[in-house]
């Protein structure tokens, strides 16, 4: 007997896929088809495809009829008459969309959600749309001529056809159906608009999730709180029937950057690094997966989940009340036994159906309940004792927290000889098992493994191939680079172990088995990426974080005395979101070659190429990025994924800010993150949109006339230009400093003995170049240290 939770969610997920097929088939329907509206469309599918829905337990001409019979406002008789097609007609209401069947227009564009958030008074159209494509990276970027052909309508309901007949071979139940279809659907319908008539900025494929996430949630109440589901208590709208939970990971940065230096002994300081970042991530994902396992409601109505945050839509039950508490007491005590280093926080809101009108509102009422859980972290254990049992001889000499295995130096604790295993592994995984037999995570009721051989899969990367298996697209194992990164980097025939010596680097990894010849494999340390760096051998530490995106989602889509927050809007800008940290951005760094065209490399790409998958991505998701690597590779990356990020967006609403800092591969990782995340606060403080670099704030639309201007000095340096003179223009600059802070009249004296330096024989000739200087209101003079360093540090030991 099919769970009917699921099934809802599966009537709710269908119901709106027609519009696809109308669109496909907009001049020549199928001669079967009893007429042409998008309700037709959806049952003329299911039966389609009815031997997958067969395998799963379903009977196809039922769920064909009650995810087809969703509108009352219709003349062609889809209105519901069953409890099923009720509840998907209500969800759908909900989500946002109360559209009817007038005529649609099928060859207008998805309008990206970017364009109708603004700030400051109603935004402007830009009159941008997306190709009809199928979901991969480096697709989701608007253009002005789109094309929404119906060939490429057609193309895309083609793939839809193949993927559920290749579905049907696999013999799925009904979670694997469930998910496979989100799969199948976000690849096709993500650029699908799901209004062609008013809103065409809200994707076909966040309509039809959002719709089955509340359907299940639906269904679940009603069936709990009135033991069946019926039209008249559907009909009920003033109690409050659902939840909004909200989960969140406090102590994530804590975590992630409590590794000892790597004058421990404790070595593979890159390798840990990586995978205490993953650790927090997949807890993130175990604690959603086990509060909606506990409810019984599919992965789908976790709406939202980014940044070590998520969001479930549940039904405001006792069974949910109760599952939150078990899981709240089960999380916190699996947190205090680890050292409570993270400090797993929930929280939630009930709101009636109404609150779909004025998300915003639920929204914050939930984001305060949050708060207030906050301020009693541990609350379930209170009454706890000392976790570890008897008193530890030492602690862990990575982590300073947790007990070591062992009474002798350098000794770890268990967790961190696992972030040392997994390290290791993680470049080549593809795949993370939930609910795994073997746990490599042992998360309370969700045990995690890299691999397969769980209950559910999170695919690393696209692929959205059907299996018997659930799954979904969950790109959270990064980017960590290998040796096979450094060799393709170094000049053709380089013998790399040979390189190792020669940078006194051999011996550098701790695994015994490393031999002679290095893994290919084997991720890079932290030496060997600054050494592979072009000048001085330092390491580049980039943070980056979206602005403003509290406000955004508070206020972003209420203008002219509209608010167009509606739950599926905001999903689809959660989303789109999501997609570009946790999609664009590694894929930037792991195949930079396929955005050189896009980006204008020209000349530069060959570079690029071999350079940017020098790039470690400690973490890149929600809506910020923390990455490291070569200094060189990881300052001209950070000009390209800002460059990347306002074509992505399109609206100057959304802008990036970030901190750049250059250290030592020996900088113990709290004070590399820590002076990273000071160089970003300071460029928020300067008033955002800004990269700080070498200590100074400057707007994206300046950093890059300054990056031409130390490419250029560089090359002089190269040319046989003394390099004293930068150091004697950094000494006149902070002169100039003393009157443009304190208006010292000293301070004047630079500009005299900027003359008196071009006097020299040797450097007359810069004085062209230099000019600019004389001008002390000029972007090279208020910002000279940012491209004389630059120049410097990239021209050293040439």
């Amino acid at each position: 007997m099919p769970d009917p939770v699921y099934e809802a969610a599966l009537a709710g997920l269908l119901h709106d896929v027609g519009k696809l097929y109308q669109r496909a088939y907009w001049n020549h329907p199928p001669p079967e088809l009893p007429d042409r509206t998008h309700t037709a469309y959806t049952a003329w599918f299911v039966q389609r495809h009815r031997q997958a829905f067969a395998n799963a337990g379903l009977e196809p001409d039922r769920l064909a009829h009650d995810a087809a019979h969703h509108h009352l406002r219709t003349p062609k008789g889809y209105a519901p008459d069953t409890p099923l097609a009720w509840t998907v007609y209500y969800a759908d209401n909900y989500a946002g969309q109360e559209d009817n069947e007038e005529p649609h227009t099928p060859t207008t564009p998805l309008t990206p959600v970017f364009q109708r958030v603004s700030l400051s008074g109603p935004p402007k159209a830009s009159g941008l749309g997306y190709d009809l494509a199928p979901h991969t990276p480096n697709a989701a970027y608007p253009s002005a001529h789109p094309n929404v052909r119906p060939e490429a309508y057609a193309q895309l309901a083609e793939r839809l056809d193949e993927r559920m007949l290749e579905l049907a071979r696999q013999d799925a139940d009904l979670k694997a159906l469930l998910a496979n279809l989100t799969a199948f659907l976000q690849e096709v319908a993500w650029c699908v608009p799901s209004n062609t008539q008013s809103e065409p900025d809200i994707a076909l494929f966040d309509h039809l999730r959002l719709t089955a996430a509340i359907s299940a949630a639906l269904w679940a109440y009603h069936a709990e709180t009135d033991g069946q589901v019926t039209p008249e208590g559907l009909e009920r709208e003033v109690e409050a029937k659902f939840l909004l939970v909200l989960g969140d990971l406090g102590g994530i940065q804590q975590h992630i950057y409590r590794i000892q230096s790597a004058q421990t002994g404790t070595g593979g300081i890159a390798k840990r690094l990586r995978a205490r970042s993953l650790e927090v991530a997949l807890a993130t994902e175990a604690l959603a997966f086990d509060v909606l396992a506990r409810v019984g409601l599919p992965p789908l109505n976790r709406v939202m989940s980014a940044g070590g945050r998520f969001y479930l839509l549940l039904p405001n039950t006792p069974t949910a009340h109760k599952a939150l508490e078990a899981a709240r007491a089960a999380w916190e005590a699996w947190a205090l036994g680890e050292g409570a280093t993270l400090v797993p926080h929930l929280a939630a809101h009930a709101f009636p159906p109404a609150g779909f009108r004025a998300f915003p509102e639920v929204l914050q009422a939930a984001h305060k309940a949050l708060a207030q859980a906050k301020a009693r972290p541990f609350a379930t254990q209170l009454h706890t004792p000392y976790p570890f049992g008897e008193a530890a001889l030492r602690p862990c000499a990575a982590c300073g927290v947790r007990p070591a295995v062992r009474d002798e130096a350098g000794a770890l604790c268990r967790g961190c000889q696992r972030d040392q295993e997994v390290g290791k592994r993680l470049p080549r995984e593809t795949v993370i098992a939930l609910f795994a037999e073997r746990a490599d995570y042992a998360f309370p009721g969700v045990p995690v493994a890299l691999g397969k051989g769980g209950a559910y899969h999170l695919r690393a990367h696209p692929n959205p191939a059907p299996s018997a298996t659930p799954f979904e697209v969950r790109p959270l194992l990064g980017h960590l680079p290998t040796v096979q990164d450094a060799q393709r980097a170094l000049p053709e025939g380089t013998d790399y172990a040979a390189w190792l010596e020669q940078q006194g680097l051999a011996g550098e990894e701790d695994d015994p088995n490393e031999g002679l010849s290095p893994a290919p494999e084997r991720p890079l340390t932290f030496g060997e990426l600054a050494a592979l760096s072009e000048g001085v051998p330092y390491l580049g530490v980039l943070m980056l974080d979206a602005d403003r995106m509290g406000e955004v989602f508070s206020r972003g889509f209420a203008w002219a005395e509209t608010d167009y927050a509606t739950p599926s809007r905001i999903a689809s800008l959660s989303r789109m979101l999501e997609q570009f940290f946790a999609v664009e951005v590694p894929n930037l760094i792991r195949h930079p070659e396929r955005y050189a065209q896009r980006l204008g490399w020209g000349a530069r790409a060959t570079w690029k190429q071999r350079r940017y998958p020098l790039i470690y991505s400690v973490y890149a998701g929600g809506d910020d990025v923390f990455l490291l690597g070569p200094w060189d590779a990881v300052l001209e990356f950070a000009l390209d994924l800002e460059r990347l990020y306002r074509l992505y967006t399109q609206n100057p609403t959304f802008t990036l800010s970030g901190g750049f800092v250059l250290v030592r591969p020996k900088t113990p990782v709290p004070h590399l993150a820590a002076s990273a995340h000071a160089a970003e606060k300071a460029a928020k403080h300067a008033g955002r949109d800004r990269l700080s670099v070498f200590g100074h704030p400057v707007r994206w639309a300046d950093l890059g006339s300054l990056a031409e201007r130390a490419e250029a000095l560089a090359h002089r340096f190269e040319e046989g230009v003394p390099r004293g003179m930068a150091y004697r223009l950094l000494d006149l600059w902070r002169l100039w400093r003393r009157w443009d802070e304190a208006q010292d009249p000293e301070g004047l004296r630079y500009k005299p003995q900027l003359h008196y330096l071009f006097r020299r024989e040797d450097l007359a000739a810069q004085r062209p170049f230099l000019e600019p200087l004389f001008n002390h209101q000029s972007l090279e003079m208020r910002h000279l240290p940012v491209w004389v360093q630059w120049a410097t540090y990239k021209t050293r030991g040439k």
